[in-house]
Order: C-alpha cells, then sequence, then structure tokens
C-alpha cells in the first residue's frame, strides 16, 4: 500500500493521467510504476499519460531505460506519454546513453503539459478526420 502511494496515478482531467514520480526510482520502481500506469491507461481508456519527473533529480542507466520503455508501452495502448520536469542531470544522461527519444513528447512543467494534452483533445474533436460518417 505504501509503495502504491508513493507513486499515485491521477486523473487530471478527463481521459489524461498524471504520474508524480518523486525520489529515487529503482527497477524494481520502474517495473511497478509500468505495471500499475499501463493498468490505469488500460482501465481508463485515458489518452494522455503524463509523467512528471520534477521530484526526481539523478537517474542511472537502468532507470532511463526503463523510464523510455514506459513511455513506448503507454503508445502501444494507443495512448501518448508526455514527460515533463525532467532535470539537467537526466537529460545529460539519456543523452550520453544514446538512447532513441524519437517521437517523446516533452514539456518544460506540468501545467504546459496538461496544456498540450487538452489542446490536442481539442484540435482531434474539430479535426474532419475524426468525425464519423
Amino acid at each position: 500500500m505504501i509503495r502504491q502511494l508513493s507513486t499515485p496515478i491521477i486523473e487530471v482531467w478527463d481521459r489524461v493521467l498524471t504520474v508524480p514520480i518523486i525520489g529515487m526510482i529503482d527497477s524494481g520502481r520502474a517495473a511497478e510504476l509500468m505495471d500499475n500506469l499501463l493498468q490505469a491507461v488500460a482501465k481508463s481508456r485515458a489518452r494522455f499519460a503524463i509523467l512528471d519527473l520534477t521530484g526526481v533529480e539523478e537517474v542511472d542507466t537502468g532507470t532511463a531505460g526503463h523510464l523510455l520503455g514506459l513511455v513506448r508501452a503507454v503508445r502501444l495502448l494507443g495512448s501518448e506519454s508526455v514527460v515533463t520536469g525532467i532535470h539537467p542531470n537526466i537529460a545529460q544522461t539519456i543523452v550520453d546513453l544514446g538512447l532513441e527519444t524519437a517521437g517523446m513528447t516533452v514539456r518544460a512543467t506540468l501545467r504546459e503539459a496538461l496544456a498540450h494534452c487538452i489542446r490536442a483533445m481539442a484540435d482531434a474533436r474539430k479535426s474532419p478526420a475524426s468525425k464519423t460518417m
């Protein structure tokens, strides 16, 4: 129960989940986070999952790989991940490792990430391609 509370998954808008991540992320916590988030995305039919890393100042190489794997796994469920609050140390680790970040949506703050999600959903409703015949 304490581990679940340490990384809550919160619906901050209709079909928008956010995960505020605080503290160190080891491989066990990363695996648990992936399982919980993927279950929540599927259950809520979320369109977006915001991973807020504001509370994480450093990650090791394995954890960086887990986080990028989480982004890819959410995409496989038909949702988009938005990563926010990346500290300079984390950015440097990801670049130094040469991890693939193409297609990853990143915003500086949680507010900017939420605005991105709301705007994208509004644009999808306006798009003629999104209307059914």
